[in-house]
This record gives structure tokens, C-alpha cells and sequence, in this order.
């Protein structure tokens, strides 16, 4: 029967050493110990559960997939419903390029508020339960790098799912829009 022996250390940068020392007492012997920080005990103990990256990563997977087939239909029915109002912008003047970009930047800019926002509650809700949980299970905090490589991420899928319905709107003839008004 194992039973764990806790150990309090005044100094938390010599734990490495500590817990060498520990096991090498026991080494070659009938009961050999294995010596661990209560932070790796804990992940130990939280991943013997299940695969926790694995179903965070599969749930992660699962929303940014709905979310850009949501923002995508969000777009096309946006260009969709606003046919006429870009044909008239095409009678005013704007080129094809233009519109391109305005319906290009909507998307980029749906996208961006969205994500700011989710980044936002993300940042807030991992500050609490770092609180909460201590070193029980270790989270890294949500940092001006995670913050880049999400808005680095929302343009790009604001791009490509601003795509279709931006070619749509470019493509579009002012006569065909108009003719069933």
C-alpha cells in the first residue's frame, strides 16, 4: 500500500534536488518511492480522468467550425438581402474593387468584434479560475500574445469567409440587380 509522505519546503527552487535525493534513499529497495511536486501530483491525478487537451481541443474544433459557418452565412445572406442598395452604389460610382473591399472589411470587422469580445470573457473568466484553482491545474494566462495571434486569426477568417459573398457583390450587374424592382 502506498502512502503519500508530504514534504514542506522553505525553498521552492531546490524541489528538484530534494526529490533526487528522496528517491536515491530508496533506490535498488523493495519500495522505491517516486518524489513529485503537489502540482505535477495534481496533473497526474486530473489526467488520468481523460485526455483533457484532447477534448478541449475537439470542443475548441468543433465551435471555430460553426462559427465560420455561421459568419459565412451571416455574409451571404447580407449580400444577399443588400443586392439593390449595391447596385445603386455601382450606379453612383464605386468600382468593382470597392465593393469588394466594403463587403471584404464587414466581415473582418463582424468577425473582429466578435472575437475581441470572446477574448475578453476568455481573459476574464482564466484570471478566476487561476484564482480559484491555484496550481491545481496549471493555465497559462491569456497574454498580449494570445491576444495577437487572435486577432491575427480573425482577420484571416474574416477574409475567407467574406470571400464568396465579396465576389458575389463585385460580380453583381447593375441591371440584373435593378430589374426586379
Amino acid at each position: 500500500c502506498a502512502l503519500p509522505i508530504f514534504l514542506k519546503l522553505k525553498d521552492r527552487t531546490k524541489a528538484d534536488a530534494i526529490a533526487n535525493q528522496v528517491d536515491a534513499l530508496s533506490a535498488n529497495s523493495d519500495h522505491e518511492t517516486k518524489t513529485q511536486t503537489e502540482q505535477a501530483f495534481n496533473a497526474a491525478f486530473v489526467s488520468q480522468f481523460a485526455d483533457i487537451g484532447l477534448i478541449v481541443g475537439a470542443i475548441m474544433a468543433a465551435v471555430f467550425f460553426t462559427l465560420v459557418l455561421l459568419t459565412g452565412n451571416t455574409m451571404a445572406q447580407a449580400v444577399r438581402e443588400r443586392i439593390p442598395e449595391i447596385a445603386v452604389l455601382k450606379t453612383l460610382g464605386f468600382t468593382n474593387n470597392s465593393v469588394l473591399a466594403l463587403v471584404l472589411s464587414e466581415g473582418v470587422l463582424l468577425l473582429v468584434i466578435g472575437g475581441l469580445i470572446g477574448l475578453a470573457i476568455a481573459a476574464f473568466v482564466v484570471a478566476g479560475l487561476r484564482v480559484s484553482l491555484g496550481s491545481t491545474i496549471p493555465m497559462a494566462p491569456v497574454g498580449a500574445k494570445i491576444w495577437l495571434r487572435g486577432l491575427v486569426l480573425m482577420i484571416v477568417i474574416g477574409l475567407v469567409v467574406g470571400a464568396l459573398p465579396a465576389l458575389r457583390g463585385m460580380r453583381l450587374r447593375i441591371v440584373d440587380a435593378l430589374a426586379g424592382r
